[in-house]
Formats: structure tokens, sequence, C-alpha cells
């Protein structure tokens, strides 16, 4: 992998009865000049300071950290804070994962070039919320936030159901965080409109049933957390609104502003149909004979934030049998330490 971004260190030289030393960072390598009375001193680039190194981690995007710390130990250990935010700054374009067949996945960045990834954890798995480069994946029951460019995984306790229907999903703040809250909207056949959030460090769920009547929605369109409280979107013009510290739903028709109007502002912009904005199935190769459902993402942005719906595109025709997934992520990395888990 080429270091282009780093500037080759100035020469430097010192006279020492006669003889010229000379050293600079390249391949590992030693000659003598003689003739010259020069001698050159090359290191290899694993010798430079951690300090430095680190600070060269930091300032690379997702791609060229993964190739940085897999060129030795000494990289790896240096780049261990690095998690490629400049790649996730205001107001820069989300990445797009696919998945859904097998452990294979193909990722696609805002340039639109394509890498393919082995993520085994995605294999018969959904994911269901993707916030901050964390994705909140389901998979009969089990729950865990997954960071897919470190692998780092924290496990969650189990949701009350095995299969998700239709739903709608959000977390507060980066699983690491003592003030995460998971909170799932999700519409049951038996026992209709269900609230479950889960607190960090809570080993159980908590329920709230809501009117169907009261608080009816269209199909499920987004989630998303703002200034405590969670915000769930139908597909059309309506919301459920969540406050995490009075305990209260409301429902929202959402309306186009009227400043005329005194009415409660939307904390967020809505994005709808990006997948197809990018023209995404062409681009993953993908027939008109196979369905696909994504999942959004919350953009983070200097005025307002953005929220990237999920969308779902059904196969033309009867004979369509294939079903693939995708997610809308930021390309952040994060490390975790072995032990760390929900439990606070």
């Amino acid at each position: 992998m080429g270091l282009s971004c780093v500037k080759p260190q100035r020469k430097s030289s010192c006279i020492n009865n006669g003889e010229i030393k000379v050293r600079r960072f390249g391949i590992l390598r030693e000659s003598n000049i003689s003739t010259n009375n020069v001698e050159v001193v090359t290191r290899p680039w694993s010798d430079l300071p951690a300090d430095l190194l680190s600070l060269i981690a930091d300032r690379l995007g997702i791609i060229e950290l993964l190739s940085f710390r897999g060129v030795c130990k000494a990289w790896h250990v240096a780049s261990s804070v690095a998690s490629a935010k400049t790649e996730a700054a205001s107001n820069s374009e989300p990445w797009f994962l696919c998945y859904g067949e097998n452990s294979q996945c193909h990722l696609y960045n805002t340039s639109q070039r394509g890498y393919k990834m082995s993520i085994p954890e995605l294999d018969g798995a959904t994911c269901i919320a993707s916030n901050q480069g964390w994705l909140l994946i389901f998979k009969q029951g089990s729950m865990f936030f997954y960071c897919p460019f470190s692998r780092a995984k924290i496990d969650i306790p189990r949701f009350p159901h095995l299969v998700l229907s239709e739903h709608a999903s959000a977390f507060s703040s980066p699983p690491t965080s003592c003030e995460c809250i998971v909170a799932v909207m999700h519409r049951d056949l038996e026992y209709g409109l269900e609230l479950y959030l889960l607190y960090r460090g809570a080993d159980t769920w908590t329920r709230r049933k809501l009117s169907s009547i009261q608080y009816k929605l269209s199909a499920f369109g987004f989630a998303t957390y703002n200034n405590e409280t969670f915000y769930f979107f139908d597909k059309i013009d309506a919301a459920i609104a969540f406050s995490v510290k009075d305990k209260r739903c409301l429902k929202y028709n959402i309306v186009k502003k009227d400043n005329s109007i005194p009415r409660k502002i939307l904390p967020c912009v809505r994005v709808k149909s990006l997948f197809v904005k990018f023209n995404m199935k062409k681009k993953l190769g993908l027939q008109d004979d196979i369905s696909v459902s994504t999942c959004g993402t919350i953009l983070q942005c200097d005025d307002i934030d953005k929220i990237i719906f999920n969308e779902n595109f059904e196969a033309a025709g009867e004979s369509g049998n294939r079903c693939v997934k995708g997610v809308w992520i930021q390309p952040r990395f994060f490390q975790v330490s072995s032990n760390q888990s929900w439990s606070l």
C-alpha cells in the first residue's frame, strides 16, 4: 500500500571526520559509497515513531486504514484509536453494503468503487438500524451491534420475538456509550403496535402496547432519535414520537412548513428513494426478478440531520425467489476491548 500522503523526511546530514552520513526512510537496505565517503543508511517504514504513525492513521479513509493496519504489528498497534472519521464528516454521502444471500457482501463507496467483503455475521441476519458506523443486527431473536470494518461486536439481550415482521428501529447513541437506548416499534399480527425499549445495562426489554386506532400508521419508513425523543416515521406523512424523559407517545401528521401557523418543526430532513437515485440496482447487477430491502441511516449534517428511509422493492413477476438486503452506512472503524459488553 503506497504512502503518498506522507511527505518524505528531509535528509539530515552530518560531517564526521570528512564522512557524510545520510539517513532516510525507505526499503530496508544498507549501502556504502566509498568513492564519495558517503554512507547511505536506509530504514524501514516500520521504524517511524509511534506518535507519527498514529497521526497518519487518523487521517486515512476506511479502505486505506484497513490496508495500513495490515502492514505490520507496529502499524496495527499505532492505529488502534483511528476511526476513519474523515469519511464520515458532515455532509458526506453514506456507503452502501449489500448482503443477504451468504457471507459474501459487496460494499460501494461514494465514488461507486466496489469492494468484496466476507461477513459471516450477516449470513441469515437483518440489519434493522444504522447510525454513526454501527449496525444493529437481528437474527432469529438474537440482537447485536456490529461494525463491519473492525468486526467489533457487542451482544445485547434477546428480543421478545423470533420474527420481526414490520418494524422501525433506532438507537440513541453508540453502544459503547452509557446513555445508549435501543427502541424498536413492532407491528405484531396478534398484539398490534408495540414499542420495545432496552436501556444500556438492562438485561430485559420493556414493552409498551399502543392503540392501533390512536397511533395508526401506514408501513414504517424509518426511525431516529433526537433530543431525548425517538421518532417513528411511516412512508407517507405521519410519525409517532416517544419522549424518553416523559415516557409519552404522541402522533404527528407531517405537513409543509407554514410560518403563519405555529407548529412543531421536525428535527431532521427525510430522504426517500436514495437507492433509486443512485441507481444501485444496476450498479449491483441485480435483475428485476430479485427483491431488495434496504435499511436507511442518519447523516449528521452541519445544519440539520438527514435521515435516509428504508426501502423495499418487490421482484417483478411471480418467478422471483431471490432476495438481497442492503444497508446505508457511514464508513467508520471502531475497536472495542474483548471484555466490552452491554452490561455496565
